[in-house]
């Protein structure tokens, strides 16, 4: 049964706010209670003992510990235990200069997380939450109303992550198993992965699809300009400004937002054709296996090539079709039309021409080789001609709004 993360707003009326806000405090009253308790026992003793027995009997002395639900007291007791465990490690291997983990700030909301089912009870849009037994107020559980992007076949809710911060308020992030669509028929497909043509599908009649990813690459050149009049990370400070983490957060969304628009088309466009197999070529390891020089190699190695497979697998599994990897070595050189291998038939980016006669965009021809690899078919009914393959259907993908720029502001 397919997993999806779903974000909704929370609505909640001023007094059930406050109280959830209240438990939030809680939740980092109990982090920092118990980041002080180690730190003193490390500075008596000259060493500290980060388990869950040890933190357990911590928790006991801390009062605010039971200001929200019992089961989230340990979720925060197991972060303590991760931030120490990843301090270890970097600390190993001499990435960090830092004695122990911080404290988070006064008066930070930190998130309350319910788990497998547990403490919580969601029935059509109403959340309910259990909080804990001995809160001063005496709430053991609140109700709120949730507001969801869009309409999700929820079949069950594993957990749920409540969040609040000063822009967005408070937000529910729901763990949920959904109803899968049923396939309209057993057609096939192979998708071919590259950076000029993002995605390039073949399809079992012969026909091909194509998404340009050349918005995609503007955008990141952009913002790498941007980026290069910030002060940049070093060896000696490896530390990101705060200025260049909100650029490098700005990218991400909009390459996101357009690699969820991209997918979403192509994977409804498989379902709504009858599709129920889409084959894809598996693209492990492959930064280690270029090398085009450094600027090249700098750019290929950041282009999200396993985003865009882990996309198309989860939204492909809401319409029930199957997504499987397959080895693409060889693909992009190999001729379809008569098997030979030859780097030079590729006679620039978009063109691919051998001496047999066989003549198609080069991407395309990667994508009819991966369909072969996968089905042992050909997508073409005569290979000594590149019929339908020759004449690719591409598919434009815009952003939502005209333009991509920088708001003016100092640069930090």
């Amino acid at each position: 049964m397919p997993i999806l993360t779903l974000q909704a707003k929370v609505l909640a009326d001023p007094e059930t706010e406050r109280v959830l806000l209240d438990a939030m405090l809680c939740a980092t009253k109990v982090y920092n209670g118990l980041l002080w308790h180690l730190r003193e026992e490390f500075e008596n003793t000259g060493k500290t003992k980060v388990t869950r027995q040890r933190l357990n009997a911590i928790l006991k002395t801390l009062p605010r510990a039971k200001g929200y639900y019992s089961l989230s007291v340990q979720a925060t007791r197991d972060e303590v235990i991760q931030a120490y465990r990843s301090f270890f490690a970097l600390r190993k291997t001499g990435r960090t200069r830092h004695q122990m983990p911080g404290f988070r700030r006064k008066g930070m909301y930190s998130p309350l997380r319910y788990f497998d089912g547990y403490g919580f009870r969601l029935e059509q849009d109403r959340l309910t939450l259990s909080l804990g037994t001995g809160r001063p107020d005496g709430v053991r559980q609140v109700t709120v109303t949730l507001q969801m992007g869009r309409d999700v076949p929820i079949q069950r809710v594993r957990n749920v992550l409540l969040t609040y911060d000063a822009k967005s308020g408070l937000r529910a992030h729901l763990v949920v198993e959904v109803k899968a669509k049923e396939p309209k028929g057993h057609r096939k497909v192979a998708v071919d992965l590259g950076e000029t043509q993002a995605i390039t599908a073949v399809f079992d009649d012969g026909t091909a699809l194509m998404y340009s990813g050349r918005l995609i690459k503007s955008i990141r050149r952009y913002w790498q300009k941007v980026r290069a009049k910030v002060k940049p990370p070093t060896a000696e400070n490896p530390r990101k400004s705060r200025r260049y983490r909100q650029l490098e957060r700005k990218e991400s969304r909009q390459v996101n937002h357009l690699l969820h628009i991209m997918t979403a088309d192509f994977v409804r466009r498989c379902w709504e054709a009858g599709v129920n197999t889409i084959a894809i070529g598996d693209l492990t390891g492959i930064r280690e296996r270029m090398d085009h020089g450094p600027a090249l190699n700098q750019r290929l190695h950041a282009w999200p090539y396993g985003k865009i497979v882990k996309m198309i697998e989860y939204k492909a599994g809401l319409y029930g079709m199957e997504v499987v990897r397959i080895n693409e070595s060889y693909s992009s050189q190999t001729c379809h039309g008569c098997g030979e291998i030859r780097k030079s038939n590729r006679v620039f980016r978009g063109l691919y021409r051998c001496d047999c006669g066989w003549r198609t965009q080069a991407d395309v021809n990667g994508g009819a080789n991966l369909f072969f690899a996968a089905y042992k078919v050909s997508p073409v009914a005569d290979r000594r001609s590149s019929g339908a393959v020759a004449t690719p259907v591409v598919v434009p993908i815009r952003l939502d709004w005209h333009t991509v720029h920088e708001p003016k502001s100092p640069v930090a």
